[in-house]
């Protein structure tokens, strides 16, 4: 990721506070719209948080990013990745922490893999990464931010749907 994309970031994180997380999973449902998948869903509040079409193949995506360098998974977040594995889907971590010098990491789930209720670095999920997938995105997650930070900053969540609402793969669970 770009210097100035982690710098864009930071001010997003300082002017939204609580709401910089769900503003970031926006971002990346962009990003992940501008590398033309199919019917991506994006929802702000309970359930998966991305599910979109790569190639055919259904894939879902838990976002979690945190104002520091670890995030923590909840035994619900894992609970219901399990039941997604079960069902046969591509299931992932998308993990953005504020360390220095981090990119997305997206790595597969793997039932029993991750501990819940602890603070983990990106470490633990990097042995489990999709870097074909990462690259997908990381040019267009730039490209987005620097296009679009502005809009999460001072329209929040309802601009942000408003630029998803651009693209035709795009719906709202």
């Amino acid at each position: 990721m770009k210097h100035e994309t982690h710098a864009k970031l930071e001010r997003l994180r300082a002017e939204a506070g609580r709401e910089y997380g769900k503003l970031v999973q926006k971002l990346l449902a962009v990003a992940f719209l501008e590398t033309d998948v199919q019917k991506l869903v994006e929802r702000s509040t309970q359930g998966i948080d991305l599910e979109m079409e790569i190639a055919g193949e259904r894939c879902v995506f838990e976002v979690k990013t945190s104002e520091s360098d670890a995030v923590r998974l909840s035994p619900k977040d894992l609970e219901g990745l399990d039941r997604l594995v079960e069902d046969g889907a591509r299931v992932y971590l998308a993990v953005l922490t504020n360390a220095p010098f981090e990119d997305w990491i997206l790595a597969r789930y793997v039932p029993g893999e991750f501990p819940t209720g602890k603070d983990l670095t990106s470490f633990p999920f990097r042995a489990h990464r999709d870097r074909e997938l990462e690259q997908r995105i990381l040019t267009a997650f730039d490209r987005v931010v620097d296009r679009d930070v502005h809009i999460a900053i001072t329209r929040r969540q309802g601009g942000m749907d408003e630029v998803l609402q651009r693209y035709p793969a795009w719906g709202r669970a």
